[in-house]
C-alpha cells in the first residue's frame, strides 16, 4: 500500500467517504494547491496519524486542543467529529474545552464552543430538544 493509499484510508476511518474523496481529488489534481493536499495525504494522516506511539483517540484529543488554541473553528468541526468517530465522548471533548479555557481564555473558547454546537447539531446530539445551539458567553 502507497503512502497516499493509507492516507486515504485513515481520512476514511475518521471523516467519511466524503472527505476521503474530496482529499483524494484534491491531492490527484492538477490544481493550485496539489502539494499541499498531497501532503496532508501522504505525511499528516499516513505517516503521522498511523505512528504507533499514540492511538487515533489520543491523537484527536491533540487535535482538538491544538485546533481551539490556535482559533481554527472549521478545523476544530473537523476534529471533533473525527474524534468522535475515533471513539471520543461529547463529554471528553466538553472537558478539553474546559482544560483549554485557563490557558488560551474565553475568546477562543467561544469560537470553539460555537463550532462544537454546529457538529452537535448536525449529528443529533443534542440532549436537550429544545437547545439551539451555543448562544454565547455573555
Amino acid at each position: 500500500m502507497t503512502n497516499r493509499e493509507a492516507g486515504i484510508n485513515v481520512v476514511r476511518e475518521m471523516m467519511g467517504d466524503q472527505a476521503a474523496a474530496k482529499l483524494s481529488s484534491s491531492a490527484d489534481s492538477n490544481t493550485f494547491g496539489v502539494p499541499i493536499a498531497a501532503y496532508a495525504v501522504d505525511q499528516v494522516f499516513a505517516d503521522i496519524w498511523t505512528r504507533p506511539g499514540l492511538d487515533k483517540r489520543s491523537r484527536s484529543l491533540v487535535a482538538v486542543s491544538v485546533m481551539i488554541a490556535m482559533r481554527q473553528p472549521h478545523a476544530f468541526a473537523i476534529h471533533m467529529g473525527a474524534g468522535l468517530n475515533n471513539g471520543l465522548t461529547l463529554k471528553e471533548i466538553e472537558e478539553v474545552v474546559i482544560q483549554a479555557l485557563p490557558y488560551v481564555g474565553y475568546p477562543a473558547i467561544a469560537t470553539a464552543l460555537a463550532a462544537a454546537a454546529e457538529v452537535v447539531k448536525e449529528r443529533g446530539l443534542d440532549v436537550d430538544k429544545n437547545y439551539a445551539g451555543h448562544r454565547g458567553l455573555l
